[in-house]
């Protein structure tokens, strides 16, 4: 790699007649390498398929939240700060040395180290999350309960100062379900340093909101409407070495039956409406159900 996280074109020694003879092609934007039975790039960081990405991530969060059908909160867990091991990187200040860093004047983590943290961090959440919800599971049993919670949906954002943090959201609808989420972020509080996590914001558990209003709060991470109607991606929708932003429990997507393949069946279903692709482009029932979908969403969306 030249600089840490960001991927270089795969086999740049090779020219397109050696990577035909392959069954490989190259994405004329991002440099990666395809098969040729595949007809676009669909890499998260691709210029020509970022926006794409993000759009069908926003409609995967807002119609799995929507089955949901309750309150829900929603909590965000920080990357720790300079006293755990993330410095500034003060030859890049723009403000003078009396000034102390922060993110309103744009300062960053020193890429060392930042890049350190991105990448352990997905195994300290995946142990923090498992532990907290053991303790929240066990909690709610003693009281009688033989409830077993999860996180609805959590959301990975990159941080102007370059590491990652993370957005979570639980359901809040029964009694049951706000005893095992104050249990839940009790326990994440508790732990969350020795997993070498910041702060965690636990104020949103006494004002749960409707889902639909959370899922417009998810998806202002990935992408932005501008003044003059133009849609741009944010920077942790570009940004590399982050495999999996977006996570949706399956107890949702089960309900909904919305997952990122079912959204890009239900882009080809609309292109093979309109004339645009042969017949065969999709299995008879993935078609015929991709085909549902799109009727339904059709009166509250302007295209697939």
């Amino acid at each position: 790699m030249s600089r840490w996280g960001e991927p270089i074109p795969a086999a740049w020694w090779l020219d397109a007649g050696e990577l035909e003879n392959r069954g490989l092609k190259r994405c004329e934007l991002c440099g990666q390498l395809l098969p040729l039975t595949v007809s676009r790039c669909r890499r998260r960081q691709c210029p020509g398929y970022a926006e794409t990405w993000a759009r069908d991530t926003m409609r995967k969060i807002r119609e799995n939240l929507r089955a949901y059908e309750g309150l829900v909160c929603m909590c965000t867990l920080t990357a720790p700060g300079v006293d755990a091991g993330l410095p500034w990187d003060r030859e890049n200040c723009t403000h003078g040395s009396e000034v102390k860093c922060g993110r309103d004047y744009g300062c960053k983590v020193l890429p060392a180290a930042a890049a350190l943290w991105n990448e352990k961090s997905r195994g300290y959440w995946r142990e923090l999350n498992r532990v907290c919800k053991l303790r929240a599971d066990r909690a709610v049993k003693r009281l009688g309960h033989e409830y077993k919670g999860g996180l609805l949906m959590y959301e990975w954002e990159l941080q102007k100062r370059g590491v990652w943090h993370l957005h979570f959201a639980v359901g809040m609808e029964t009694a049951v379900e706000r005893l095992w989420a104050f249990e839940y972020v009790k326990a994440m509080r508790e732990l969350g340093a020795s997993k070498l996590f910041g702060f965690v914001d636990a104020k949103p558990l006494h004002s749960p909101q409707p889902a639909e209003k959370a899922a417009g709060y998810l998806s202002k991470y990935l992408a932005k409407w501008n003044e003059d109607g133009s849609f741009e991606v944010t920077e942790t929708v570009k940004a590399a070495g982050r495999s999996l932003l977006n996570y949706v429990s399956r107890g949702l997507t089960a309900k909904s039956g919305v997952t990122m393949r079912v959204l890009r069946q239900v882009r080809i279903a609309w292109a093979w409406r309109e004339g645009l692709l042969p017949d065969d482009v999709l299995d008879p029932f993935e078609l015929l159900f991709a085909l549902c979908l799109l009727e339904q969403w059709s009166g509250s969306t302007r295209g697939p």
